[in-house]
């Protein structure tokens, strides 16, 4: 805001005769068209409001555009920008020479980013006519703007708006109008007096159009106070309203500046919503919705957090003074009794957060919040996720359902898809947790529904995630325990589970969310790991793998360069020493069994120390069996090692592979635990028969005979290629397969094949 209230301007061309000037055509300086005037409102005893569609580099409004002031009066202004990083400034040629360079014909200087509310004086000797105002905007604005453009590296806009000078009015507009007890066809208004107050009261208007009212349209009303209170208006509606001062029948004062709001839906009785309509941002508008901020807390529609990365509700805070809550629109059946809330959320981070579910009476205060029920979100995807919360009778019939981030504790959390419908006659189970997980085993528990299901429970598993639907046969039906024990279940294998409510054989609940579990290292007979099957990273990805460094050591699952298919293992001592520790083998000190692996180093001069450790969190247990030198530098050639483990190790140590002394990278890859001496199937075949065995298998299999393999290709049931091996080991890992029948087609170096049914269990 400036004050230019110099002695000499009172004498500022008092007389001037004002006649129609010609103005230069400013050009912008830049190419990007992005920041340009959006929306500007001028305001005195006559305002305007222009509001643009797209950018040009020039509009010239000067003729539809008037803002009407008096000598010493006070434009106020606000200005938007189509850009975040814009600036503006506004010029009026107070003299009408067309150039806006004499004195004060800069009156708003240049602005900060963002949006501009500020106002400029007209000098009190300033003669009655019209004068041209341009904004300028654009991004570099600091050093010698120039209204007729360009400016160096300036991208932005100018626009031309008036400025009518009339003689100072008898009766003056009022201000601050503000609107508030809005309802569906109800609000109330009012406004501040001008300093001299009008002697017949005042005259609103509004209307659901943003056409403005000029002096002969018919007011909506009159008042005698600075209030009023409208009716009969729709509901969901915008309505734009002004008010003019009433000195007397022959003299009325220009409409006020508008103040606007909207009015609330009526109530419904069924509700879905995702966001998607909404504006991405803390200004959101969601349609029939509220929200209540405290503090500094934080709500906001997400453009990319939403179901399927669309859009979602984002709120966040930073403790109970912070709390945000989503109104939700008003329902006429709230209190039925007969409706839940169903929503799906997620946490951004692995921490777990609260909703609290519940109502407001007011919904513009946070203090008549109350909590029906507090839903603990800790998932950080939506898939395989959804929570309901039953709604009772007892919420008042005049009350708005909210959701609440309450700040306790201190999370940021999403929710989208949110539902308002009737509750199902089979309610879902609640809060699933998995116990006494063993190799083989899970116990599964839940929190029964209300009313409890008349014929008990169904239980899904799986090792996929992906959900079952309504028409998945469960693995388990009618179960009447609780908690529950599922038995069967493969070792070092993650697990999924589910539980649906059983009412009748034709009335089952929705499926729980997904809780999943790892089961439990078994010892094995046989071993063959190529790690294909795992993410890059520590050795520890792969299930009942162990892994122990000193200094900086390491030993990481590497994805480029392996031996046989995509992956294999990089281990080096760095600065220190590191071991990777193979899983528990039953017949570890048989004494018929050999450790092979294919290998190489980074140097010729390698040594990699094949042995035990007695303690797999102390790698100072380790005790050493065999040095193996490591010659050669890729896995071309004699790059393949065999150790045979001697029956005096102890049966509950487990195998290890570690690596101290100089800093060279050791790969390897294809490691199998095998007998020293490959076995027939009690030595019934020829030795260049093959047989698979064990037939059926759980995770890997052994494949007889002395014929060389060059590869293997794995057919599920239906012919589809589900997992192929190069490769002339011949004990193969299938962990990774779902039960069922196989097709196992062997392909020798020798160039015949072939292909042998074998069952997973």
């Amino acid at each position: 805001m400036r004050k230019h209230y110099l002695l000499w301007m009172i004498l500022l061309l008092p007389f001037l005769q004002l006649n129609a000037q010609t103005y230069c055509t400013p050009a912008s300086g830049g190419t990007n068209s992005t920041y340009y005037l959006k929306n500007a409102v001028f305001s005195d005893q006559g305002s305007f409001y222009y509001d643009a569609a797209a950018y040009q580099a020039y509009v010239n409004n000067s003729a539809s555009h008037i803002v009407t002031s008096y000598p010493g009066g006070t434009v106020k202004v606000h200005l938007e920008f189509a850009g975040s990083g814009t600036k503006s400034l506004v010029w009026v040629d107070w003299n009408a020479n067309g150039d806006f360079n004499d004195f004060y014909e800069n009156p708003i200087g240049t602005s900060a980013y963002s949006f501009v509310d500020d106002q400029f004086f007209i000098p009190p000797a300033q003669a009655p006519g019209i004068y041209r105002i341009r904004v300028q905007t654009g991004t570099n604005l600091n050093t010698a703007p120039n209204p007729c453009g360009p400016n160096a590296g300036n991208n932005g806009n100018f626009v031309d708006f008036s400025l009518k000078i009339e003689a100072a009015p008898t009766c003056f507009v009022p201000s601050a109008l503000t609107s508030n007890n809005v309802t569906t066809n109800t609000a109330s208004i009012s406004w501040t007096a001008p300093s001299t107050a009008p002697g017949s009261g005042y005259e609103y208007y509004y209307t659901s159009s943003p056409t403005v009212p000029d002096a002969s349209t018919t007011a909506s009303g009159s008042s005698t106070a600075t209030s009023a209170s409208i009716s009969g208006l729709d509901p969901f509606t915008t309505y734009y309203y002004y008010v003019r001062s009433v000195c007397s029948t022959s003299s009325k004062s220009a409409w006020s500046l508008r103040g606007t709001f909207k009015t609330k839906c009526s109530p419904m009785t069924y509700m879905f919503e995702d966001f998607e309509n909404a504006t991405a941002g803390a200004n959101y508008v969601v349609d029939c919705w509220e929200r209540i901020i405290t503090g500094t807390g934080y709500q906001a529609i997400s453009g990319t957090a939403g179901v399927n990365g669309t859009k979602a509700m984002n709120q966040n805070t930073s403790g109970t003074a912070n709390a945000v809550i989503a109104v939700l629109p008003a329902f006429s059946n709230v209190n039925a009794g007969t409706h839940w809330l169903r929503f799906k959320a997620k946490t951004a981070s692995s921490a777990a957060g609260l909703l609290d579910i519940g109502y407001v009476t007011n919904d513009t205060d946070a203090s008549t919040f109350v909590n029906i029920q507090s839903v603990s979100v800790g998932n950080t995807a939506y898939d395989g996720y959804e929570y309901s919360v039953v709604i009772p009778s007892t919420v008042p019939a005049n009350a708005k359902l909210a959701i609440r981030n309450a700040g306790v504790p201190n999370n940021s959390l999403y929710f989208d898809n949110v539902y308002w419908e009737p509750k199902p006659t089979c309610i879902t189970p609640s809060n699933v947790v998995l116990s006494g997980v063993t190799s083989a085993s899970v116990t599964i528990g839940w929190t029964a529904p209300t009313p409890a299901p008349a014929s008990g429970y169904d239980i899904y598993y799986s090792t996929s995630n992906t959900a079952p639907d309504a028409s998945t046969p469960p693995n388990a039906t009618g179960v009447t325990a609780n908690p529950y024990t599922v038995q069967g279940l493969n070792s070092a294998t993650t697990y999924y589970f589910w539980v649906r409510a059983r009412c009748s054989t034709t009335d089952q609940s929705a499926w729980t969310n997904i809780v999943s579990a790892l089961t439990l290292c078994a010892p094995k007979t046989a071993l063959f790991e190529n790690f294909d099957s795992y993410n890059a990273g520590l050795i520890t990805n792969v299930p009942c793998w162990g892994r122990l460094v000193t200094g900086t050591g390491s030993v990481n699952i590497n994805a480029t360069g392996a031996y046989s298919g995509t992956k294999h293992i990089m281990q080096r001592p760095v600065t220190g020493s590191s071991m990777a520790i193979l899983p528990e083998l039953s017949n570890i000190n048989a004494g018929t069994h050999s450790l092979r692996f294919r290998a190489y180093c980074s140097a010729n001069t390698g040594v990699m120390h094949i042995g035990y450790v007695t303690d797999p969190t102390n790698i100072a247990s380790f005790v050493l069996i065999q040095n193996v030198n490591i010659t050669n530098t890729s896995y071309t050639g004699a790059s393949e090692y065999s150790i045979a483990v001697p029956n005096m190790v102890p049966a509950n140590a487990r195998l290890a592979i570690f690596i101290d002394g100089a800093n060279l990278n050791y790969y390897y890859d294809d490691i199998s635990w095998a007998p020293t001496v490959a076995l027939g199937v009690s030595e019934i075949a020829a030795k260049h028969d093959i047989v698979i065995y064990p037939n059926p298998f759980t995770d890997t299999i052994t494949i007889s005979g002395e014929v060389a393999l060059q590869s293997i290709s794995v057919y599920d049931i239906s012919g589809k290629l589900v997992k192929q091996i190069q490769s002339s080991e011949k004990i193969v890992s299938l962990h990774e397969l779902n039960s069922g029948v196989y097709m196992i087609k062997l392909i020798m170096k020798n160039g015949t094949s072939k292909t042998i049914k074998a069952v997973k269990k």
